[in-house]
């Protein structure tokens, strides 16, 4: 196998890993009739409470234009609220409702029961796979 052929293996191995991922996303987002962007939102503003749209948009490497439609469908469904600041009138931050923070307790049990078989791999694969990916964004970054 040429080195071509070999890089592309590892290239390959990785989309795979990353589709099967994205598939137990979808499926804890589909169990609770949210859609996976939003199954991250909700994680993403669990982490960071009172986050501007744009910061956002940028933890997400989406739009604002994109991030402010999804939004909009959450503070429909009642799990985001806008919120003025204090400080500057004119700016908005977004937080979980209770309803919001409820969802994502929920999603989070789901996805972790999900990804718990993981843990059939032994503990010295586990550290072994870790430390080959972090080798693998180390190299990556470097180019």
């Amino acid at each position: 196998m040429d080195d071509n052929q070999r890089v592309m293996q590892i290239f390959q191995a990785h989309r795979e890993i990353n589709k099967a991922f994205f598939q137990l996303l979808l499926k804890a987002a589909n169990q609770h009739n949210i859609t996976p962007v939003q199954l991250v939102v909700l994680g993403k503003l669990a982490e960071h409470p009172n986050m501007r749209l744009s910061d956002l948009s940028d933890r997400m490497s989406l739009g604002n234009s994109t991030t402010s439609g999804i939004i909009d469908r959450m503070v429909k469904a009642g799990f985001v609220s806008r919120e003025r600041t204090e400080s500057d009138r004119r700016a908005i931050t977004l937080n979980l409702t209770d309803k919001g923070v409820e969802l994502r307790k929920a999603t989070e049990a789901t996805r972790m029961t999900l990804l718990h078989p993981l843990l059939q791999l032994s503990e010295p694969d586990q550290r072994e796979w870790l430390r080959i990916q972090q080798d693998i964004i180390r190299i990556i970054k470097q180019v």
